[in-house]
């Protein structure tokens, strides 16, 4: 069903379109759309979109700014995500899906090659980028790849080469001593991002 065929459907007092398969329908800024519905491809929905579960969504789609998918949603392949997403457990997402900053991933998530992850994203449990991310557990800290770019030691982020001896604030930090445990695990997750680089 296209948008303009859910926009010809009349809305009830509630502003809600019914499509055929019996789920409910709002669109433009702001659009809800319920569990189990299918957008074709190249669809645009407007900021705010909320998503029920086992939605499934064609190639080229774009979804705005503080989107959320429910759970086991299926992304096509080209599809981009704006800031400050949230997607369920078990989403999937195809090849080359651009994810904007701020995008916080269920557990379970399926991404697919060459998808772009922004800033500040959140991986759940479970989550597939190619190969689970590696984390290593030092004490009392995990060091894990924030981006291509970053890793993460605790809840501090900064990019690779800024990892490289030792970081001037460590003396505020003494419970991270030794820290060639850390930076052991930092060359790791160094290796770790560049296989994934290529």
């Amino acid at each position: 069903m296209t948008i303009e065929e859910i926009y010809a459907i009349k809305t009830d007092e509630y502003d809600w379109r019914k499509i055929p398969n019996g789920n409910r329908v709002k669109l433009g800024n702001g659009v809800t759309l319920g569990d189990r519905v299918k957008l074709g491809d190249c669809v645009t929905l407007g900021n705010g979109v909320t998503l029920g579960d086992w939605v499934t969504l064609g190639n080229g789609v774009t979804l705005g700014d503080r989107v959320t998918l429910g759970n086991r949603v299926t992304l096509g392949n080209g599809v981009t995500l704006g800031d400050w997403v949230t997607l369920g457990n078990g989403v999937t997402l195809g090849d080359l899906v651009t994810l904007g900053n701020g995008v916080t991933l269920g557990n379970g998530v399926k991404l697919g090659d060459g998808v772009t992850l922004g800033d500040l994203v959140k991986l759940g449990n479970g989550v597939t980028f190619k190969t689970t991310p590696l984390q290593i557990q030092c004490h009392p800290y995990p060091v894990y790849p924030y981006s291509l770019t970053h890793i993460g030691v605790g809840c501090v982020v900064k990019p690779i080469p800024e990892w490289i001896g030792e970081p001037p604030e460590l003396k505020d930090h003494p419970e991270c001593r030794p820290w060639s445990e850390y930076k052991l695990a930092i060359e790791f997750v160094k290796a770790w991002i560049e296989r994934q680089s290529t």
